[in-house]
Order: structure tokens, then sequence, then C-alpha cells
């Protein structure tokens, strides 16, 4: 099983970061030359989860007190949560799937945006927003937040699902474990939020919900509303028999998640980018700098889509 995981992930993860063209539109980015930059799924499933832990802790320990460190943050303790239920027997019906295949897949789309972006090349319109609200707004670290989970989970996880398969090779339905994880994704939330606050950005204490349980149960419930949307959209995407009808889904998707984009960074208070700073320079330790290197001047944004036609999982 771990031999046949681990060739269908390079199998899918290449044609996920490879990309089709959307209307014309360039790809998202080639596999990065350095390849220590993704993780890998092979071996026992939790391995997998605890590379992809300490891929994004690298990262984020790089970033330091770039605006766009609190999104690898929240991603951290997800994958610390995710660890720890991937270890527990039961947890789900098919852990190689929602732990392995999904999750480091998942991941690696992350990782490409990232690394295209600070080389200066086209992302998805909704990962362009949320990196220049990061490197020049004057938004708070929960919107920085939901910026990128909005381009990840609206945007990114309809293509890795449609390419790791919505069905296990019997048939059935792969939906149960893909709402367990939401689970996951709850007892992440706390240590996440309180990371951020303690570190980064102070507003972000108003989302504790140990003090605020409103704030955790509204973001429980916009988190499954688009995990939801993005179930619907794959199997749209796996419904899908013509290049056309792809293309009509993958439009939907890129202009859904690029909307959702424009309303989280629609407020912005002045001077709280300085704040921020301010306040993550005496609090984050080991914050090496206040700045990760911008884009190529010129870069521009491209609708890029990864292509994962005919890659749906087979029997093990």
């Amino acid at each position: 099983m771990a031999g046949t995981r681990g060739a269908f992930f390079k199998l899918t993860t290449t044609a996920v970061a490879g990309a089709a063209l959307l209307a014309g539109g360039p790809a998202l980015a080639a596999p990065p030359r350095d390849a220590a930059r993704r993780p890998s799924c092979e071996g026992p499933v939790v391995g997998c989860v605890q590379e992809a832990r300490r891929t994004l802790t690298r990262l984020r320990d790089r970033l330091g007190c770039d605006h766009r460190a609190p999104f690898p943050v929240i991603y951290v303790q997800l994958e610390r949560a995710l660890e720890a239920a991937a270890a527990k027997p039961g947890s789900f019906d098919d852990p190689d799937w929602l732990a392995g295949d999904l999750n480091t897949g998942f991941v690696g789309l992350y990782l490409d945006a990232y690394h295209a972006d600070r080389q200066g090349r086209p992302v998805p319109q909704a990962w362009k927003t949320a990196f220049e609200a990061a490197r020049t707004g004057d938004v708070n670290a929960g919107q920085d937040v939901l910026l990128g989970a909005n381009a990840h989970i609206q945007r990114d996880m309809p293509y890795v699902l449609a390419a790791v398969g919505l069905t296990r090779p019997g048939g059935a339905s792969r939906k149960a474990d893909y709402r367990r994880f939401q689970t996951v994704l709850d007892r992440a939330y706390a240590p996440a939020v309180q990371e951020i606050a303690r570190s980064y950005d102070p507003v972000l204490a108003l989302a504790d919900d140990r003090w605020n349980p409103v704030a955790g149960y509204t973001a429980g419930r916009l988190f499954r509303m688009w995990r939801e949307q993005a179930w619907i959209y794959a199997q749209q995407l796996t419904a899908a028999t013509t290049p056309a009808a792809r293309r009509a889904v993958e439009r939907r998707i890129e202009a859904n998640a690029a909307r959702w984009a424009l309303l989280l960074n629609t407020v912005h208070v002045p001077g709280y980018r300085a704040v921020r700073d301010t306040y993550c320079r005496t609090h984050h330790r080991g914050a090496p700098g206040m700045r990760a290197e911008p884009p190529r001047p010129g870069a521009t944004a491209g609708q890029a889509t990864p292509t994962t036609a005919g890659l749906n999982r087979s029997a093990t």
C-alpha cells in the first residue's frame, strides 16, 4: 500500500502542479526545482503528515514577522491535530486517502502558490489577492488567515479532491471521512488563534474561543460552508465529460474564490500594518525580519488551473 500511495502521490501532485490552461491563462507553477520544498507521501500515513508539518514549520519560521506567516501558523497546528487523529485507530475509514493523498496534495498546492508568487510567477486571483494584502495592506492577521483559507479551500481543494478521487475503489463515497476532518480543523482552531495573538497580532485575541465562543462557532461555520462548496465543485469537475464542460466548472471555481477574496480584503485600517510589525518585533521569538522578498516587478495574476483529468485513485 505504501509504495502504491507514494507512486500515486508523485503522479497526482505533478499533474496538479503542472497545469492546464484556463481561457488561455498561464500555468500556476512548474513543480519547484527544489523537491525538498514539497512534502512527499511514502511509508506510514502518520509519517506523511509529519513531513508536511515539518515543511510548513520551516516555512513559518523562515517568514518571521512577514504578514504571510499567520497562514502557515494555522496550517502547522492543523497538521499537528491531523497527526494525532491519524495515529488513533478508527478516526477515519481510509486514513491513507485523507491524511495521505488528500492532505499531502493539498499542502503541495499551497506551497506551489507560495513559491510561484515569491518568484514573480502568475498565481490564481484568489491567491494573488491574499499575497498582495499580506505584502502591502493594512489588514489584520485574521484577514490574512481568512484570505489564505479562502484561496486554499475554495480554490485549491476542488482540484485536489477531483484528483485523488471522491469514491473508494468499491464505489463508496469518501464524504464521511471528508466531514470527519472538520473535527480536526475544530481542534486546531484554538491553539492557532492563541499563537497568532501571542506572537503576530494582538487583535486575534478577540477570536480566542476561550472567552469569545461566538468567534470559534462563526469560523467553524464558515469553514464548513467553504468545504461543502469545494466538495460540490469537485463533483462537478469529476462529472465533466468534455474539455468545455470542465473549463466551465473551473471558471466557476476561480470566480467564486476571487469574489470571496475581494470581500475579505475590503476593510483596511490605515496604520495597522505598523502596529502589527511593532508588536511582532517585540513578541515573536527569533523573528528574522519584517519582510520577505516581493515578487519580480511586473508579475501579473494568471487564472491557473491544475489538470487532474484521469487521475482518480485506482484500487490499491
